[in-house]
C-alpha cells in the first residue's frame, strides 16, 4: 500500500475550550479568570474602576469593543476580582510583570475592598424592551448578588415581595381572582388564582415572564400600587446600600441590545445610572463599540438622550493586542506527546520558508517573543494578521479569528479544523494562506459582512474565466484589500502590493511564491483589478468596481414610481407583511385564512369594500375573520381611518374584526429606498444576475423585513361592529391579546390559548387518529402532541374520575366532561348508541372545538372511558366489533374535519382483570395498555430490557417471597397463543390469592435492585476477579455498563446463572489488556477503546513497518500482528484478545525494551540506509519521515527511510547551496526571485562563456525537485563563479539589459525602466524575459513605435547628409557586418 503523508491533525490537537467565551454559562461553570492578560486596555479599565470606588468620579464605567477583543473577559476578571479574597487578587497581580510593576493600585483596590463590596452580573439584554422591564431585571440581578454574599438585609420591602404582600392581603387576593377571569387575564396568565400567582413568585427563581404580566395588568387596570417606577427602584437600592453599608456594582455584559430596543425611552435608564452621584452604586455595562451603536442619534445635538447617557460614564475600549491573540492561537495546539520531536522538526522546517513575511509581521504587529509566530504554524504569518482583524469587516458578531479556529472539522466549512485534517506538511501548498480564508468569511459570511466590504468581495464570483492560479491570488487581493479599507490604512503590510503579495505567498510551494506578482499585473491587464497609487511611489491593487449609469437608473426609478406607486401594489409586492402580526398558532388556526402561511387578508383604501363584502357571508361556526390595513402616506392613512369607521357600524360586517395598522405607514423615505433597490436590480438584470437578484431582495426587505417590523412594533386600533371606536394597542403581542379575548368572549371553555402549544397541535394532520389516541392515556405521549398532557390537562390527567372531584368543578375541562358524558347517558338510555359525528358537532358549536389535532387529542381524553369493554363500536351497516383505544381514536380522527358515514359507540374474568392489573402495576406500564397476554408479555419485554441487567440477579434479593411471579414472567415473555393464556391466568390467579403481590413486585422490579444482584454475582464469579481489575486500571464506575452491553435482550429473560460466564470471562480479557497496556505504554486508559488510541498514537510514530519488525524478532510476530489488526482499526475477536494478553505477558520484557528504544530498532531495522550517519543523525531521519510507517509493508518502509536518508544527504548539500546564493545576492532566495526584484532576467547578465552552466545551475536552484547530483553541479558552479559583484551594480544591470533585452534597438528606446513596466504587464516572470518570443515582439512593438514616432525620419537624415559614393561606400560596410539588413536588402530587389 502507498505511503500517505500525516496530515497536521495527526501531529496536533485544538483544544477548543482554550478560547475565552464568556457568556452566562461560561460564568456558572466556573470559566477561568485569572489567566487574562493584563494589556493595556484591561490596565486602563482597573484605573477606572479604582477611581469609580473612590467615588472620585461620580460616573460609571462603559466597556465597549469590537467583537473578538475580549471585553467579555475583561469584565467577567473586574467581576471576579471585585469579589475573589484578597490572597487571589493578589496571586493574580504576581504572575504579570504589567501589575507588579503597579502596587499603588494593587493596595486602593483592596482597600476599596476591604470597606465592602457587593457585585452583581448580568448577561445580555434582548428582552428588555420596556422601562419596567429594565426596573425589574436590576432589581432580580441585585437581589441575587445580596444572598450569594449572605448580605443580612436584603430590602425586604423590595419590588417582587411588594407584590407579594400586595396580593396576600386578602381583599386584593380576591380582586386579583375576579380580574384572572377576565378573558384577556385568563389568555394573558398561566395562573388561574391570586393564590397561584403567589406561589409561583415565592418558588421560581425566573418571574421576569411573570412579573412583567402583572405590572401589565396593574397599569391597564389602575392598580397603581403595583407600579414599578425608576424611583421606587431607586429607593430600594438606596436603602440596600444605607442598611448594610456597601457598595454595589452591578456588570452587565452584552448590553448593546438594550440601546437598539429602547432608544427613544432612555430617560429612565439614566435615573438608574445617576445613582452613583450619591450613593455608591455603579452600573457598569459592556457594548459594541459606541460608534456601530450611535447611528440613530444626531451627533451634533449635545442635547439628545444618547449624548446625555454617555456623560453619566467614563469610558474605556477594550482592544486585543496583536501578540496577545497569537498567543491565544499558539496555546490551543496541544502537540501529541508521540509527535513532539516530529513536529520540532516540522516548524522549523516550516518556519525557514517564511523568514521574510515573518519578520515583516512581527514588526507590524509589535511582537516580542521569538517563537509567538512559529508557534502558530501552519497558518501563514500574513494570513495569521489578517484574522486578528478579520471581525472588522463584519457588521455584528458573526466572524472572528476564535471562530475560525474553533469551527468543527465535520461542519460543511473549511475553515482551520478542515485545513489541519486535509493537509501534511508535505502538501503542495503547506501553508494556511490568505485566500484560504475565503470559505468561512466569504461564501459562509457574507450575509453578515458590512455593504462596503461586500461590495468588494462580489466581484470575485463576476470572474468566471479564471485559472485556479488567477483565483488564489484574487482571493488574496480582495481581502487584503477589504481588511485594509476597514482598518483605515492603520497596516500597511496588509496593503495589496506587489511587496506584500510576496509575503502572503512566501513559502508557497510551486509558482505562486515566484509568479504572485505576474499574475496580480496579468489580472489587472484583463480589467479585473486596478492600481491606485499610495504613498513612497508604491501602487495597490484593487477590485475594479463599475460605476451604474445614472441616467439609466433614474429612469428605471421613475418607471417604478409610477407602476408601484399604490400601496395596493406595494402589499403584493412584499405580501408577507401579511405576517406583521405574527399570529400565534392558536390565533392562526381562529383567523387565518390559509393556516400554513399564517397570514391575514391585507386590506388598502382601494381593495377594502370589496375584501369586507367578500368576508362578510363566510360560515363562522369556529372561526373567525379579520383584515388588516395599511396605508403607505399619513395621509392616505386618514382617509382610510374614516372609510372603516363608517364601514365597521354596519351589521353586514360584525363577524370581522379590522385591524387597523395606519399608524405605522410605509413612508415616503422607504419608499423610496424600495425604489433605489428595484432600480438597482432592473439595472443589473442583464449580466450581473447575482447583484440582480441581492438587489431585489433587499427591495423586498424594505416592505417585508423593514416596514413588517416597524408595523409588528407599532400602534394599532382593532374595530369590531361591538366597539365602533376601536380598541387603541401597542405592538402586535397587544392586538394578539384583543383577538384572543373576542374568541373567549364567545367559547370561554376553548383550550387553544394555553400557553406553550406548538403549530403543529393546532392544524390538523393525517396524525389525527394516533393523536386521539395518545389522548386516551394508555401510553406516553410522542410525536408532535406530546407535551399537551402537562400543559393542557396537566391536573387532570393522571386524576382518575377527575370530573367527580367537587374541587375542579369549575374547570373547563370538568364542565365539558360532564355535559359530554351527560349526553352520551341520556343517548344510551333512548337507542343505546350515539355516533361519533354528533358527540364532535356538539363539540364545535357549543365549545368552539376546531379541526385540529389538539381537539382530537382532547376528544380522545373526554371518552377514553368508552375506548374498552363493556363497550364496543358499529359502523354505518351495524357491524360490530370490540371498542379498544385504537378503534376509537380511528373512529374520531376519521370524522374531524372529514364528516365521513357515521360511526357509533354501541363487559373480563376475575383472573384476567387481575392479570392486567397486577402487570401493568408492578411493571409501570401506562394502565389500560394491555390489551391481550401476548401485547401483555411484549410490554413486560420492554420494561426488563430497561432493567439493564438480567431478571434472575433478583432471585438472592427477593425478600417477599414473589420471585415465583417473576419466573412466571420470563415464561410469559417466551409464549405465545394459549399456553401465553394460561400463564397469564396463572399470574392473575396468584393476584388475587395475595393482594400484596403486586406492590412487593413492583418494589423488587428496579434497576437498583439488579445492579445490585449483579454486583452480588460478581462478587462471587471467580473470587471477584472482574472488580478486582476494574479497580486496578480505574475502571471501576463502568464496569456495570460494560456488564449491560453484554447482555442482549434475550439474555435479559433467559440467562439462568451460567450462560452468560464466558461473556463475563471476555470482559475480564479486555480489562487485563487495558491492564498491560497502560504498564507498557505508561498510560492511563480505562477501557479498551482508550487502550487502541493509545497503541495507535505511539505505532504512528514508532518508525518502523510491522513486516519489518516481525522479520528481525520473529518471536514476537503474534505479538506485532495484533498491534497491526489494532492500528488497522481491525476487529479483536474474543480469541485475539486472548492471545494478545497472552503475548504481552510472556514477552513483557522484550516488548519493553522495543518500545523504550525505538531508535535502536530503526537503525537495526534499516541500517543498509544509514551507514555512515551518527545516532543523533539518524534520530533526525528517522522524525523527518511523515509517512506512517507501522502499516506500510518492509519494501514501503525501506524506500520511506531511503528516501528520507538521501534527502537528509541532499539537503545536507542543498542548504550549503542556498547558503552560498544568499550570501551572495544580499538574501535573494534564488535566481527567479532575484530576477523579479531586480527587474532582470539574470541569465542577460552572465558571460556567454558560462551560459549554459549557469543556467542548469539557475534551474537547480528555481526548482522544489532537485536531484543530489545536480545540487552538486549548482554548488560546485556557484563556488567558482565571479559573477556576484558584477550583478550586485545596477548600472552593470541595465548594461546587460540593454545590450542582451533591448539589443540593437537601444539606440531607439532609452528609457529602460519603461521596457521593465511594459514587460511585467505581460504577467511573465522576469526570469523569462531572456529568450521568451513574446517578450522579443514586445520590445519590438516599442521599437516600431519609437521608429515611427521619429525614428525613421533620423535615419533619412543621415542619408541624406551623405553623397553618392560615401554613402554606396558606407552602406556597403554596414552590410558586410548586418546580415539581416544585408538579407532585407536582397529580398526588396528581388521582390
Amino acid at each position: 500500500m502507498p505511503v500517505q503523508n500525516l496530515k497536521y491533525c495527526e501531529y496536533f490537537d485544538v483544544d477548543e475550550k482554550y478560547f475565552p467565551c464568556i457568556d452566562e454559562s461560561a460564568i456558572n461553570s466556573g470559566a477561568a479568570w485569572d489567566t487574562t492578560y493584563p494589556h493595556e486596555t484591561f490596565i486602563e479599565l482597573l484605573n477606572l474602576t479604582e477611581k469609580m470606588l473612590g467615588g472620585n468620579t461620580n460616573r460609571s464605567i462603559w466597556i465597549h469593543g469590537s467583537y473578538g477583543t475580549g471585553k467579555s473577559q475583561c469584565a467577567y476578571t473586574l467581576k471576579k476580582l471585585l469579589e475573589v479574597p484578597e490572597a487571589e487578587v493578589r496571586a493574580y497581580w504576581d504572575k504579570f510583570d504589567q501589575l507588579k510593576n503597579n502596587p499603588v493600585l494593587l493596595e486602593k483596590i483592596i482597600g476599596h475592598k476591604k470597606q465592602g463590596i457587593v457585585t452583581a452580573y448580568r448577561y445580555a439584554s434582548g428582552s428588555i424592551t420596556t422601562p419596567q422591564q429594565l426596573f425589574f431585571a436590576v432589581q432580580e440581578s441585585i437581589k441575587k448578588a445580596l444572598n450569594e454574599n449572605n448580605v443580612p438585609y436584603k430590602g425586604e420591602n423590595s419590588l417582587k415581595e411588594s407584590v407579594i404582600a400586595w396580593l396576600e392581603d386578602p381583599i386584593h387576593n380576591q380582586f386579583m381572582d375576579a380580574l384572572l377571569q377576565k378573558p384577556k387575564w385568563m389568555s394573558t396568565f398561566s395562573q388561574s388564582s391570586a393564590d397561584e400567582i403567589i406561589n409561583a413568585l415565592k418558588k421560581s427563581s425566573n418571574v421576569s415572564s411573570l412579573m412583567d404580566n402583572i405590572f401589565t395588568l396593574a397599569a391597564q387596570e389602575g392598580i397603581t400600587a403595583l407600579d414599578l417606577t425608576a424611583d421606587s427602584l431607586r429607593n430600594w437600592i438606596i436603602d440596600i446600600i444605607d442598611k448594610n453599608n456597601i457598595k454595589l456594582v452591578l456588570i452587565w455584559d452584552e448590553f448593546s441590545d438594550y440601546f437598539r430596543q429602547n432608544n427613544t425611552s432612555l430617560g429612565e435608564f439614566q435615573k438608574i445610572v445617576s445613582i452613583c452621584q450619591e450613593k455608591p452604586f455603579y452600573f457598569i455595562i459592556v457594548t459594541h463599540p459606541l460608534s456601530s451603536l450611535s447611528n440613530k442619534f444626531d451627533s451634533s445635538d449635545k442635547t439628545n438622550p444618547w449624548t446625555v447617557v454617555q456623560q453619566r460614564f467614563d469610558k474605556v475600549e477594550i482592544t486585543l493586542p496583536d501578540n496577545i491573540a497569537f498567543d491565544l492561537i499558539g496555546h490551543a495546539f496541544n502537540v501529541k506527546p508521540a509527535a513532539k520531536a516530529n513536529w520540532v522538526k516540522m516548524t522549523e522546517d516550516l518556519n525557514s520558508s517564511v523568514n521574510s513575511s515573518r519578520t515583516a509581521v512581527t514588526k507590524a504587529a509589535n511582537i516580542k517573543g521569538k517563537n509567538v509566530m512559529r508557534d502558530i504554524l501552519p497558518i501563514h504569518p500574513i494570513a495569521a494578521l489578517v484574522l486578528k482583524n478579520i471581525a472588522s469587516a463584519f457588521q455584528s458578531n458573526q466572524r472572528s479569528m476564535f471562530d475560525f479556529i474553533k469551527t468543527p472539522k465535520d461542519m460543511d466549512v473549511k475553515a482551520f479544523q478542515w485545513f489541519i485534517q486535509n493537509t501534511s506538511p508535505l502538501s503542495d501548498r503547506p501553508f494556511l494562506t490568505v485566500d484560504i480564508l475565503w470559505d468561512f468569511f466569504y461564501e459562509k459570511g457574507k450575509d453578515y459582512l458590512s455593504s462596503d466590504i461586500k461590495l468588494i468581495l462580489d466581484t470575485y464570483p463576476q470572474q468566471t474565466q479564471l485559472t485556479e492560479k488567477e483565483k488564489i491570488v484574487l482571493k488574496t487581493i480582495l481581502i487584503m484589500q477589504s481588511i485594509d479599507q476597514r482598518l483605515g490604512g492603520a497596516l500597511p503590510i496588509l496593503k495589496p502590493t506587489d511587496q506584500n503579495l510576496s509575503y502572503a505567498f512566501e513559502g508557497d510551494t510551486g509558482e505562486l511564491e515566484s509568479s504572485c506578482k505576474s499574475i496580480a499585473k496579468s489580472l489587472k491587464n484583463k480589467g479585473v483589478l486596478i492600481e491606485n497609487p499610495i504613498a513612497d511611489g508604491k501602487k495597490m491593487y484593487s477590485a475594479a468596481v463599475l460605476a451604474g449609469d445614472g441616467s439609466k437608473i433614474e429612469a428605471y426609478k421613475k418607471e417604478i414610481r409610477e407602476k408601484c406607486g399604490t400601496t395596493a401594489k406595494l402589499v403584493s409586492e412584499g405580501d408577507a407583511v401579511a405576517t406583521a402580526l405574527n399570529l400565534t398558532p392558536s390565533l392562526k388556526l381562529r383567523y387565518a385564512l390559509d393556516i400554513e402561511s399564517g397570514k391575514l387578508p391585507v386590506v388598502t383604501i382601494s381593495d377594502f369594500k370589496k375584501a369586507m363584502d367578500s368576508l362578510k357571508n363566510k360560515d363562522i361556526n369556529w372561526h373567525f375573520y379579520a383584515v388588516i390595513a395599511l396605508a403607505k402616506t399619513d395621509e392616505e392613512a386618514q382617509s382610510f381611518r374614516t372609510l372603516i369607521k363608517s364601514t365597521i357600524a354596519d351589521p353586514a360586517y360584525k363577524n370581522i374584526t379590522v385591524i387597523d395598522a395606519l399608524s405605522t405607514p410605509l413612508g415616503l423615505e422607504s419608499f423610496e429606498q424600495y425604489v433605489d433597490y428595484a432600480a438597482m436590480s432592473m439595472y443589473y438584470s442583464g449580466n450581473k444576475g447575482q447583484q440582480s437578484k441581492e438587489n431585489a431582495k433587499k427591495a423586498k426587505d424594505v416592505l417585508e423585513r423593514d416596514w413588517k417590523d416597524r408595523i409588528h412594533d407599532g400602534q394599532f386600533i382593532v374595530y369590531t361592529y361591538a366597539d365602533q371606536n376601536g380598541e387603541k394597542a401597542t405592538g402586535a403581542g397587544a392586538v394578539q391579546t384583543i383577538l384572543q379575548t373576542i374568541v373567549l368572549n364567545r367559547f370561554e371553555h376553548v383550550q387553544d390559548f394555553i400557553k406553550g402549544l406548538s403549530e403543529s397541535q393546532l392544524k390538523l394532520t393525517p396524525m389525527s387518529k394516533s393523536v386521539a389516541k395518545y389522548g386516551m392515556n394508555i401510553m406516553e405521549v410522542k410525536g408532535l402532541i406530546s407535551g399537551c398532557e402537562k400543559t393542557v390537562l396537566g391536573k387532570f390527567w393522571s386524576k382518575k374520575e377527575y370530573w367527580k372531584d367537587e374541587t375542579l368543578a369549575g374547570e373547563h375541562i370538568v364542565i365539558i366532561k360532564k355535559d359530554i358524558d351527560n349526553m352520551i347517558a341520556n343517548a344510551f338510555k333512548s337507542n343505546g348508541k350515539i355516533s361519533i359525528g354528533e358527540i364532535y358537532d356538539y363539540l364545535e358549536t357549543t365549545y368552539g372545538f376546531s379541526a385540529c389535532n389538539l381537539s382530537a387529542f382532547i376528544t380522545g381524553f373526554l371518552l377514553k372511558e368508552y375506548s374498552n369493554e363493556p363497550y364496543r363500536s358499529m359502523d354505518a351497516e351495524g357491524h360490530r366489533d370490540s371498542m379498544t383505544p385504537d378503534k376509537l381514536a380511528e373512529m374520531i380522527g376519521n370524522y374531524i374535519g372529514k364528516n365521513p358515514k357515521p360511526t357509533y359507540i354501541v363487559s373480563l374474568t376475575e383472573e384476567e382483570k387481575a392479570f392486567y392489573e397486577l402487570t401493568e402495576n408492578a411493571w409501570d406500564i401506562t394502565a389500560n395498555t394491555c390489551s391481550s397476554p401476548n401485547q401483555a408479555g411484549s410490554l413486560v419485554l420492554t420494561k426488563m430490557r430497561e432493567l439493564s441487567y438480567p431478571v434472575w440477579c433478583l432471585e438472592d434479593i427477593d425478600t417477599t417471597g414473589v420471585f415465583d411471579l417473576v419466573k412466571l414472567y420470563i415464561k410469559l415473555v417466551q409464549s405465545k397463543g394459549d399456553e401465553a393464556h394460561d400463564v397469564a391466568n396463572e399470574i392473575g390467579k396468584i393476584a388475587i390469592n395475595r393482594p400484596s403481590s403486586a406492590q412487593n413486585l413492583k418494589s423488587l422490579l428496579t434497576r437498583d435492585n439488579c445492579k445490585k444482584g449483579m454486583h452480588l454475582f460478581l462478587e462471587r464469579f471467580e473470587n471477584g476477579k472482574l472488580l478486582k481489575i476494574a479497580k486496578e486500571i480505574g475502571a471501576e464506575d463502568t464496569v456495570l455498563p460494560e456488564i449491560k452491553k453484554l447482555f442482549s435482550v434475550q439474555y435479559s429473560a433467559l440467562w439462568i446463572g451460567t450462560t452468560g460466564e464466558d461473556e463475563i470471562r471476555k470482559l475480564i480479557t479486555e480489562y487485563e489488556v487495558v491492564k498491560f497496556t497502560n504498564n507498557l505504554l505508561n498510560v492511563t486508559a480505562h477501557s479498551k477503546d482508550a487502550a487502541f488510541k493509545a497503541w495507535r498514537e505511539t505505532l504512528k510514530f514508532i518508525g518502523f513497518s510491522c513486516e519489518a519488525i516481525m522479520a528481525k524478532r520473529p518471536s514476537l510476530d503474534k505479538f506485532f500482528n495484533h498491534l497491526l489488526r489494532i492500528a488497522n482499526h481491525e476487529d479483536m475477536l474474543p480469541d485475539n484478545m486472548k492471545s494478545f494478553l497472552e503475548e504481552m505477558i510472556n514477552h513483557n520484557t522484550e516488548i519493553r525494551d522495543i518500545l523504550g528504544d525505538t531508535l535502536a530498532i530503526f537503525i537495526e531495522v534499516y541500517s543498509p540506509y544509514l551507514t555512515g550517519f551518527s545516532d543523533t543523525e539518524c534520530e533526525e531521519i528517522k522524525n523527518s519521515i511523515t509517512s506512517e510507517m507501522f502499516t506500510a509493508s518492509s519494501t514501503v518502509s525501506n524506500a520511506a527511510v531511503k528516501k528520507a536518508a538521501d534527502d537528509y544527504r541532499k539537503n545536507q548539500v542543498k542548504s550549503q547551496l542556498y547558503n552560498l546564493w544568499s550570501d551572495k545576492t544580499n538574501g535573494s532566495k534564488n535566481p527567479r526571485v532575484w530576477s523579479e526584484n531586480y527587474r532582470t532576467p539574470i541569465l542577460c547578465c552572465i558571460k556567454e562563456s558560462m551560459y549554459i552552466d549557469a543556467k542548469k545551475a539557475f534551474a537547480t536552484l528555481n526548482s522544489t525537485t532537485q536531484s543530489e547530483s545536480d545540487i552538486k553541479c549548482a554548488l560546485e558552479f556557484l563556488q567558482k563563479s565571479d559573477f556576484f559583484e558584477d550583478i550586485a551594480s545596477a548600472e552593470y544591470r541595465d548594461k546587460c539589459f540593454a545590450m542582451n533585452i533591448i539589443g540593437d534597438y537601444s539606440s531607439l528606446i532609452s528609457d529602460i525602466n519603461a521596457v521593465r513596466d511594459t514587460l511585467e504587464s505581460t504577467g511573465i516572470s522576469a526570469y523569462e524575459w531572456n529568450d521568451n518570443p513574446i517578450i522579443r515582439s514586445k520590445i519590438s512593438e516599442m521599437a516600431s513605435a519609437e521608429y515611427n514616432a521619429g525614428g525613421s525620419d533620423k535615419a533619412a537624415n543621415i542619408i541624406d547628409s551623405m553623397d553618392g559614393p560615401e554613402l554606396k561606400k558606407w552602406l556597403t560596410e554596414i552590410v558586410r557586418k548586418d546580415m539581416g539588413l544585408g538579407i532585407k536588402i536582397i529580398i526588396n530587389k528581388e521582390g
